[in-house]
């Protein structure tokens, strides 16, 4: 619900706050006061052009509403234009897209929802069971997402023979290396070895001849533990040293027998060499191709046996696709003719009750009906597209609605629209819809907007006494030295006002019958919530 309005610098509107309320609100004044310059001002939150509407002699027009604790405004200058919701700047779209949630306007120069493909099917499924629509989209979902496979998958099949060779080749080289993890931190130990084996051989027989041989240096530790036996039968105190040096001698004895078998390896294999680094060179070659590491050498052969699978199946997939495609389709096929079904029977009832709506609202001759046009193909909303199709006149043959209707026309069949379907934004702008009605049908035309505010908050721009003597809300709109000012009225303010629209003056008798207009007319309050 619009709940404050500020307009600043709009056209001849200077400045204006306006609080609103639920229900009707009327807007009235005299001939070119300027009566919808709310209108065009609100209009701007809907994306409508600015060209020329900001006052004379300013720099830039305002327009700031509130509708349910949120802020929408928009700031135009000569130069630019800057649309904002909640505070944040955003795209005018952004902005026309958030406050059309909120505000419909139906006037002449103003965006009429009517005239729009989808705003028209939206209003014809307003009367249709919406799990039909809901079981329709999902199916239709459902159909355009294996078609969008299929189609990946047909795309990728030109290219899958290419894909299939390359993928194959990388398998067999990978798994031809038979790779064991870790290996590599092994083989490069072992060729640092290999690498040095003539100093390993020089340093290591030095060692071996230290411990045997002319050095004998393991005989004299053993004669030395001789010794020191001998002298232990006379000083206890010399055992532990002995048995100490005979756990050296010992070792000494292993350490000399590994040295001789080390030696003896160094000599087992002389080509060892050339084999590890070979290997080595493989594995870093691999790497450069496939992966920084050996694990993840190994992951990416995953990676290439899951891709060769997929690949390798995929004419199996497209064979199963096409059966659940064909089954898809029928399905969706099924759904929209229902739907089709329950839409031909909304159209049929809203043709028949529009027409008699739009009659009793100052249009004795018109004519609605609403056609279904079936498409090629089925679409995301159905099987057909809804036009909405009128003629005013007797003699002339309907037309499309946004063709045939002239704004005041236009803003009548919509209430009767309304009425009828419930379809509808929470606020709702009437301009010009009682534009060439009088008697009973101005009565008509005021019964069915006061309706309408039962469940809406309706303002209305308008020239009609019974229309404005329904109001919960009254403004009066006045130019006065060029400027126009807009306020509130009530009580005998509002009594004179009713008078002038009611008689052009402010007589007695113009007062009395404006009393009597209040008087007599019922005031539904509004529903809340």
């Amino acid at each position: 619900m619009l709940e404050r309005l500020e307009v600043k610098n709009l056209a001849v509107l200077e400045e204006v706050t306006l609080e609103f309320g639920p229900g009707l609100t009327v807007l009235t004044g005299e001939t070119g006061a300027g009566k919808s310059v709310l209108v065009d001002a609100l209009s701007l939150l809907l994306g409508e052009r600015a060209e020329g509407m900001i006052r004379q002699g300013a720099e830039a027009l305002l327009v700031t509403a509130w509708f349910d604790g949120r802020v929408f405004s928009r700031r135009v200058t000569n130069s630019r234009s800057i649309p904002r919701v909640d505070g944040e700047v955003v795209s005018l779209r952004e902005l026309a897209e958030e406050t059309s949630q909120h505000l419909t306007i139906h006037a002449q120069h103003a965006a009429l929802t009517l005239l729009g493909r989808k705003a028209q099917r939206a209003l014809l499924d307003a009367l249709v069971d919406p799990a039909l629509l809901q079981a329709y989209r999902e199916a239709y979902t459902h159909h355009q997402t294996l078609l969008a496979e299929q189609e990946r998958l047909e795309a990728a099949a030109r290219e899958r023979e290419r894909r299939l060779d390359v993928l194959s080749f990388q398998i067999k080289e990978i798994d031809a290396a038979k790779i064991v993890p870790g290996e590599e931190t092994e083989l490069k130990r072992e060729a640092e070895k290999l690498r040095h084996a003539e100093s390993l051989r020089e340093r290591v027989g030095l060692a071996s001849s230290l411990l045997s041989g002319e050095h004998d240096s393991v005989g004299q530790i053993a004669q030395a533990l001789k010794e020191l036996k001998t002298a232990a039968k006379y000083d206890q105190g010399l055992w532990n040293l002995g048995r100490d040096l005979e756990a050296a001698l010992d070792s000494l004895k292993a350490i000399a027998r590994e040295l001789e078998d080390y030696l003896e390896s160094l000599e087992a294999d002389p080509h060892r060499l050339e084999t590890v680094e070979a290997r080595l060179a493989l594995l870093e070659r691999l790497q450069r191709k496939y992966g920084d590491s050996l694990e993840e050498v190994l992951a990416f052969a995953d990676s290439v046996r899951r891709e060769l699978a997929e690949l390798e199946g995929a004419d199996e997939r497209l064979a199963l696709l096409e059966r659940e495609i064909e089954g898809s389709r029928q399905e969706l096929w099924q759904r929209g003719q229902t739907l089709s079904k329950a839409r031909a029977e909304a159209a049929e009832w809203l043709s028949r009750e529009a027409t008699r709506e739009i009659r009793a609202l100052g249009m004795p001759e018109a004519r609605f009906r609403v056609e279904l046009a079936a498409l090629s193909e089925p679409g995301p909303e159905g099987l057909e597209e809804v036009y909405l199709f009128f003629s005013a006149n007797p003699g002339i043959h309907e037309a499309p609605l946004e063709k045939a209707a002239s704004g005041g026309e236009l803003s009548r069949v919509m209430l009767a629209l309304v009425l009828l379907t419930g379809v509808e934004a929470a606020t709702v702008i009437f301009d010009e819809i009682d534009t060439g009605v009088g008697g009973e049908a101005a009565w008509q035309v005021a019964e069915r907007l006061a309706r309408l505010a039962q469940t809406r908050q309706v303002l209305v721009v308008t020239h009609l006494p019974q229309i404005a003597a329904r109001a919960q809300r009254h403004f009066q709109v006045v130019k006065e030295k060029g400027r126009v000012q807009v306020h509130a009225i009530e009580g005998e303010e509002r009594v004179r006002e009713l008078a002038r629209m009611l008689s052009g003056s402010y007589s007695q008798a113009a007062l009395e019958h404006a009393r009597e207009l209040l008087a007599e007319t019922p005031l539904i309050p509004p529903r809340r919530g």
